[in-house]
């Protein structure tokens, strides 16, 4: 019979309350209720289970962006009872099907459930609370994550007060991510950039902006130019992401600071003079209205003459005067200075350099003599010849430059024949895309802005026969020891006789797999050995050199000794290796 005391109290509603229940009180408990219309009874088990609790909790963590975070968990409980391990964060129960790619728990033994945090995020910091849930308990433990990375991307940015060539821009501070901002860098990207992420650097007032800056001036911009820019801050652990770009904007205009470059010009023989330039870029305009003035005049003239050109693209001006055709009495060669300069809307730019350019009154006289070529190889030569003497003091005597032309004798006709242009301060040239052993004609003439001048005599040439199309059979041997590398391919056999070039020797890379460059050996065997590589992957590749030039390369790979064992070399390759070596000797 159970009685009120300090431990066990009967309720008003029939029911039994037990306090710091132990071991002993387990047992069967029987309930009889009695009044006027009779009587009732019932009967339960107590038992009595141990307390769940927390063993091992989580600690607080901090953690950087793109890191694996693991907070333990571990609980004792009875053994009777199953336990499950239950994850929120800031009061959130984890779904860990919904959200695998970051939360995993871990169950490596019964009484722990562990959670994996993976790639850790920024939104991932928080409060953790793991519980321990039976049937009859729980216990609960809590940690703190702390997440350090990149700060985050600035504020909007707002453009104030524009001008030509710089503009102030003023944003507000983003994420530090438990980090302070070391520094911000402000990118800029104009109109002409080649594609959207074309973002450059931008030269800034202060030079350096530190973590408290939330404006600053942008300089050195071009005038007359669209621009956007954006900002990215920075702190210990890197740079974060940069700000979303502002709207854009265009700087005032300015007049130009940039001539043309690369000023060069000629005279015709119908009293024309030819100036043409390199036009300035898009973005040097730095205005409206944007073109150019050429500037010209004879040497021992005092007055400018002027041309205004409107279009930015041109390059290239003609102009026509009879004041400029020469009389019988003029034994001289004029000279004329020229000199152009770019304008727009705000004014004129400076002016390029003075060109002295030269008005010859008829073609040279003279033509070039002694022309000789010499084959380098099945398509290409060179020739040089005695250049035409230039006193400067005759109309006729002034050139320009060379035109040298060729073509095969038989097979092509001379309209058709290749030509190159070589500047006047050359003999010799390099003749390229020839064919094979074939037979070539090789003229040269001196031209000025009249024309070309009278040919040279013909000079002939063959070229050399081409090598041979298909490249050496190649075969290779690792010693037993697996230290040497034994290769050796087919000595080319010569036919005087034949379509092929003279073989002159054989050259051969030793390189490593995926690199350009490699060691280059020259050699007349057919025929080497090399130290057996350890590790990685090589190549080795064989040509051999003709007259007519490099022949086609038969490349094998290799693998080093760590990651190869060698192989048993047959009957004929042993067969075949003894006579090369017989050859050798002999």
């Amino acid at each position: 019979m159970l009685f009120n005391n300090s431990r066990i109290s009967i309720l008003y509603d029939g029911s039994l309350q037990i306090l710091n229940a132990t071991k002993n009180d387990e047992g069967v408990y029987n309930c009889f209720a009695e009044n006027d219309r009779g009587k009732a009874n019932s009967s339960g088990s107590l038992t009595i289970t141990e307390a769940t609790s927390i063993t091992v909790a989580p600690e607080d963590t901090e953690a950087q962006v793109g890191e694996e975070v693991i907070l333990s968990c571990s609980a004792s409980y009875d053994p009777m009872l199953d336990v499950t391990f239950i994850w929120a964060v800031d009061f959130r129960v984890i779904d860990f099907n919904a959200e695998w790619q970051h939360y995993e728990r871990i169950m490596s033994q019964e009484d722990s459930g562990d959670l994996k945090i993976m790639n850790v995020q920024v939104w991932h910091k928080g409060r953790y609370t793991c519980t321990a849930q039976t049937v009859v308990d729980n216990a609960t433990a809590y940690a703190d994550l702390r997440i350090v990375g990149v700060p985050g991307p600035p504020g909007v940015i707002r453009v104030e007060d524009i001008r030509d060539t710089s503009v102030k821009l003023v944003w507000t501070k983003g994420a530090e991510h438990n980090s302070p901002i070391l520094h911000y860098t402000i990118q800029s990207r104009h109109y002409w950039a080649l594609n959207e992420d074309d973002w450059r650097d931008a030269s800034t007032s202060p030079t350096f902006l530190d973590g408290n800056a939330e404006m600053a001036d942008v300089t050195d911009l071009y005038p007359w130019m669209e621009y956007q820019f954006r900002i990215i801050a920075t702190n210990k652990y890197g740079s974060g992401e940069a700000s979303i770009p502002c709207i854009k904007i265009k700087t005032w205009d300015a007049p130009p600071v940039i001539a043309p470059t690369d000023v060069a010009g000629y005279g015709g023989k119908d009293g024309e003079i030819y100036i043409s330039w390199t036009p300035v870029e898009p973005w040097f305009f730095y205005g409206k209205n944007f073109g150019y003035i050429v500037a010209f005049k004879p040497h021992d003239a005092y007055d400018w003459w002027y041309e205004t050109i409107s279009d930015p693209e041109t390059k290239r001006y003609v102009h026509r005067d009879p004041f400029f055709v020469l009389t019988e009495d003029d034994f001289q060669v004029r000279e004329f200075q020229v000199k152009i300069k770019s304008f727009n809307v705000k004014g004129d730019g400076p002016y390029s350099l003075t060109k002295v350019i030269y008005y010859p009154r008829e073609v040279p006289s003279e033509s070039p003599t002694d022309v000789y070529a010499r084959p380098v190889s099945s398509h290409e030569a060179l020739v040089w010849w005695l250049p035409v003497v230039d006193t400067g003091t005759g109309l006729q005597q002034y050139i320009e430059g060379y035109q040298v032309k060729y073509w095969r004798k038989y097979d092509d006709t001379e309209p058709g024949a290749n030509r190159i242009f070589v500047p006047a301060t050359q003999n010799q040239t390099r003749l390229e895309f020839m064919l094979p052993d074939a037979h070539y004609l090789i003229e040269v003439r001196a031209y000025n802005g009249a024309g070309l001048g009278p040919p040279s005599e013909h000079c002939e040439m063959f070229t050399k026969r081409p090598p041979p199309p298909d490249p050496p059979r190649m075969w290779r041997y690792v010693s037993w020891t697996g230290q040497w590398l034994y290769v050796w391919w087919d000595h080319i056999q010569y036919d005087w006789f034949g379509n092929i070039s003279f073989p002159l020797y054989y050259k051969v890379m030793f390189r490593k797999t995926g690199y350009i460059y490699g060691k280059v050996y020259i050699t007349g065997w057919h025929f080497m050995d090399f130290p057996m590589p350890q590790f990685g992957d090589y190549e080795l590749m064989v040509r051999g050199r003709y007259e007519g030039g490099d022949g086609p390369v038969r490349k094998i790979s290799i693998k080093g000794k760590a990651s190869m064992t060698a192989p048993p070399l047959s009957l004929a390759s042993l067969m075949l290796l003894a006579l090369c070596m017989l050859g050798v000797h002999m």
